[in-house]
């Protein structure tokens, strides 16, 4: 009996989407085809891996075993071809990073390309995803993680999570009838959510703090100075997540992206990719 590699790939997946449309997407495949590659999985193993939880699919012990079996193999592939292929990725590689991910994505972003990339000279700009979009176009950085919306079509999928209001447990700024907020500069798309969803119930508001440090907007939070929209992961811990029954909406998802130049090796984004989804999902939100 051998294992594909490829179907392997598949249930990892569908494990960090829940479901074969978001496996879809993280494989490019579709859903048709998530379903086929993990149908032959389970037969070769002559194992369920899935059963059926009122309308939804979820892994059973056996396949949440395999999983585990899986991202072992996936990561060992990617630093066995990283070994024989790393004369390939030397030289300088120059590397875009949001700041409000820095907390959660520099270390596995930087343990990463030490082991497929361990002759290149990395350099990583920090800067906001708008800033960084044209640099990556231009060939000013050769990759990129970028915050994006839940449909993109643009680069690889390393993580999607909720974006959420956050205020400070200690004060009750939320209840103020002008809503002070701290906010990331234009271009933002966590801005631009909250502006829209403030206008649209005609809430009175007003913008106190804008930066592009995510410390500045953590800080404004928690000292009771301004409420803001951030990634569930960035929650300041002493912080509180408001919700739609005390009058803040539901806002959309963001998705987290890993996107190369048009130089760039697609091999390495997609290897890159893979190192860094098992760290992700032991990330908070």
């Amino acid at each position: 009996m051998v294992l594909d590699i490829e179907q392997l790939r598949t249930l990892v997946a569908f494990a960090d989407a829940g479901s074969c449309k978001g496996a879809a997407h993280l494989v490019h495949k579709t859903p048709s085809a998530v379903s086929v590659h993990l149908a032959k999985l389970a037969a070769s193993l002559e194992r369920a891996l899935l059963q059926r939880e009122g309308r939804r699919l979820v892994l059973t012990h056996d396949g949440t075993e395999l999983v585990r079996y899986a991202r072992r193999m996936l990561a060992l592939q990617s630093e066995a071809l990283a070994h024989f292929r790393a004369p390939e990725f030397g030289g300088t590689l120059r590397v875009g990073l949001p700041d409000d991910y820095i907390p959660v994505l520099m270390a596995p972003l930087l343990a990463a390309l030490a082991r497929l990339a361990p002759l290149a000279h990395v350099e990583v700009q920090c800067a906001p995803s708008a800033e960084l979009r044209p640099l990556l176009a231009d060939g000013q950085l050769d990759l990129a993680i970028l915050s994006a919306e839940t449909d993109t079509q643009e680069g690889l999928v390393l993580r999607t999570e909720r974006v959420v209001w956050t205020a400070s447990a200690q004060h009750d700024v939320a209840r103020l009838d002008c809503l002070p907020l701290a906010l990331f500069p234009d271009g933002c798309i966590f801005r631009k959510w909250a502006l829209a969803q403030l206008r649209k119930r005609r809430r009175e508001h007003r913008i106190v703090c804008t930066s592009r440090s995510m410390a500045a907007i953590q800080a404004a939070v928690r000292t009771g100075f301004a409420v803001s929209v951030v990634a569930e992961s960035c929650v300041p811990p002493d912080a509180v997540v408001l919700t739609p029954q005390q009058g803040f909406p539901a806002l959309p998802a963001v998705t987290i992206i890993l996107a190369g130049s048009p130089a760039t090796d697609a091999a390495l984004v997609q290897r890159l990719g893979e190192q860094m989804r098992g760290p992700l999902r032991r990330v908070r939100g």
